[in-house]
């Protein structure tokens, strides 16, 4: 069910407010949210009762009101919105979104959006006329909708049968669906509508494609991969698909790379190129910061060729979508298969394993066990694309390499694996990391050179990094020194932030972007005047961080607000300052890194991490963020505070010696 609640006009008005308002508690519980605050429970108890009052005068002047349909919170498929009300009026989807206050031009925007997703993604939305309706208290109806005025008003938003936004106060409400109402159409079913798939209409994957191929490289991300590589890789991949359809089998393909190789530009590339614009593949996504600095980029590329803004927002939402949303759709709302037969997954090594599913979603299986799932509902054939990055799993449930190994020993269909050599025997692209790390429980895999990014000829910056990096957080200065990095790529440590933030403006000339990042366990920082908290990270707007220019002050060239490793991953910089904390220090004695959290009792101190997979995280953390420059790297270590043992100068000062031993210049 894509909503928490739904019923007939008739059922819901004889229920009362509190039992409405249960079902709506526990549909919210069942999505996975564990808190439900007191102010959505009186905004539910606030419209319930209000909209009974519309729906009663409805009853008493329309004979066919009460088989209307009704439906609270309803997802839109695969898009991670709902709509606070929807009526199946006969044959016309009217969308009502209830606003306390005046209604804003926001507003409107947001309720168009709906009505242009309902269009292009919900199979039963799309032949239907849909009438958005903003409700509020404090509004008068401003030109009330009318059946004609809606025939009219319908097409104005290019193409779509949406009619134009309109408002109504909640007393004028059942006038305005009186009116709507086509006494001569069918009545809709609500269970044939709420049960109604993801389904793109074809006409949005063409504008996708289109927006994409309008796109330079650059745009959407640098890498060390040229054009020519990635078109090449891509051809690859597409050639297995095509093998795929054709032989009506399940395949798998396994692509590597360094970070900044280009991976994520090869599954762009894949998703919207013109071969498959008939039988579209999806592109996801678990990285919500990436997916919103994409979809961003995207948007305003939209606007700047005429798009509305809900227009724009909508095509740049079929170019890139959040694997948990996807999942979630084809778990808990639809049984049958998917609408595409190919996806990506990018940052496949993040996915989660059976513990975190569970604990997230009461789901008894690993995210990549659930993929192969979703996609064995498809009787003819399916493609998975699984796009790998070594050692960059950070958080806890992430199931690396090895989850999708287990996957495919336990898949009811026989998947034919595709993938380059480095994920067998593992490699830097994969930080050692195997597809199966028992040789006794293995499948048969075709292996291609073809599908391992190997950076371009011109430069092996990238791989020379990685490496780099991998051996630093190995504790190995001598390997790393032989590397001799700077030669590539400079690094260097400044033991002063404002020396650090110069630095940066310094090199952020032309088309070079730079900033701040740091892990998210370093929480000391602050002592520095740097932010740390979880809350005000997961809520500042990483979009305008990446793509603001330089008279933004919310952009990343203010240094003033860092990314962590969740907001950093998969995406880049040109220049970065890595402001190093207290929770990965280098302890001379011990010849290894110090894996810390620190904890708050009668007096604040560092302790070191016990556990072996968070053991993990917070190296691959570290990991994450020493790849993310694209020219040079500023660390920033800080010279500390004797008077505070959260901030020892010692540890500090341990830790840039090691890095100087490593081959970063000291000042």
């Amino acid at each position: 069910m894509a909503c928490f609640f739904k019923a007939n006009v008739q059922d819901f008005l004889s229920l009362s407010d509190e039992q409405v308002l249960a079902r709506l508690s526990t549909g919210y519980a069942n999505r996975g949210y564990t808190t439900q605050y007191s102010q959505q429970t009186l905004t539910w108890e606030r419209d319930i009762r209000l909209l009974r009052q519309a729906l009663e005068h409805c009853v008493a002047r329309s004979d066919a009101a009460s088989g209307w349909g009704l439906l609270f919170e309803f997802s839109i498929p695969r898009k991670e919105k709902r709509i606070d009300i929807v009526l199946l009026v006969r044959g016309l989807i009217v969308l009502l979104e209830a606003k306390t206050g005046h209604v804003t031009a926001d507003a409107k925007r947001q309720v168009e959006e709906y009505g242009l997703l309902l269009h292009y993604f919900h199979k039963p939305s799309s032949d239907r006329r849909i009438a958005p309706i903003l409700v509020s208290e404090n509004s008068s109806s401003e030109s009330p909708l009318s059946r004609s005025k809606v025939g009219v008003t319908f097409g104005t938003l290019v193409g779509p049968p949406i009619a134009q936004v309109t408002s109504s106060s909640w007393e004028s409400l059942s006038d305005v669906l009186i009116a709507v109402e086509d006494t001569s159409s069918p009545q809709m079913s609500i269970e044939s509508w709420d049960g109604g798939g993801y389904f793109p209409v074809p006409s949005i994957f063409n504008a996708a494609i289109a927006l994409r191929s309008g796109l330079s490289i650059r745009e959407i991300a640098q890498s060390e991969a040229s054009e020519y590589e990635i078109e090449s890789v891509r051809g690859t991949i597409q050639a297995y698909v095509e093998q795929a359809r054709a032989g009506k089998h399940f395949a798998i393909c396994f692509l590597t790379g360094v970070p900044g190789s280009g991976k994520t530009l090869v599954g762009l590339s894949l998703a919207h190129s013109v071969e498959n614009s008939s039988d579209a593949i999806h592109f996801m996504s678990g990285n919500g910061p990436l997916v919103r600095v994409l979809q961003h980029l995207f948007t305003k590329e939209s606007q700047r060729v005429g798009k509305s803004s809900a227009q724009a927002r909508t095509e740049a939402a079929t170019l890139i979508e959040n694997v948990h949303v996807f999942a979630r759709h084809y778990t808990d709302d639809y049984e049958g298969p998917p609408s595409n037969h190919a996806v990506i997954f990018d940052e496949a090594q993040r996915a989660w394993n059976r513990a975190q599913n569970n604990k997230k979603f009461k789901r008894d299986y690993s995210e990549p066990d659930m993929l192969l799932r979703v996609m064995e509902r498809h009787d003819d054939w399916a493609v998975v694309v699984a796009l790998v990055g070594g050692g960059q799993e950070i958080n806890d449930g992430e199931a690396g390499l090895e989850e999708w190994g287990r996957a495919l020993l336990n898949a009811k269909k026989n998947w034919l694996i595709h993938a380059s050599p480095e994920v067998l025997v593992g490699g830097i692209s994969t930080a050692n990391h195997r597809l199966f790390p028992d040789p006794t429980a293995q499948k048969e895999v075709q292996t291609d050179l073809r599908l391992h990014l190997r950076t371009s000829n011109r430069s092996l910056r990238a791989e020379k990094l990685s490496e780099w990096v991998n051996f630093v957080i190995d504790g190995d200065a001598e390997s790393a020194a032989s590397l001799k990095i700077r030669d590539k790529f400079p690094i260097m440590v400044s033991r002063d932030l404002e020396d650090t933030r110069s630095r940066l403006r310094e090199r952020s000339i032309g088309f070079s972007r730079s900033g701040l990042v740091g892990s998210s366990a370093a929480t000391r920082l602050r002592a520095e005047g740097l932010e740390p908290s979880s809350s005000f990270h997961s809520e500042y707007p990483w979009e305008h961080w990446y793509l603001g220019d330089k008279t933004d002050v919310r952009s990343s060239f203010q240094c003033e607000v860092f990314a962590t490793e969740f907001e950093i991953q998969g995406l880049e910089l040109d220049w970065v300052g890595l402001c190093w904390g207290g929770d990965f220090i280098w302890d001379d004695a011990r010849q290894s890194w110090l894996l810390r959290t620190l904890r708050h009792g009668p007096k604040s101190k560092w302790t070191q991490i016990k556990n072996t997979e968070k053991q993990a995280y917070r190296r691959n953390a570290y990991r994450v963020l020493l790849t993310r420059a694209r020219q040079g790297m500023v660390i920033f270590i800080p010279k500390g505070d004797s008077s505070d043992p959260t901030v020892s100068p010692a540890e500090f000062e341990a830790t840039a010696t090691f890095l100087h031993r490593c081959g970063a210049a000291c000042d």
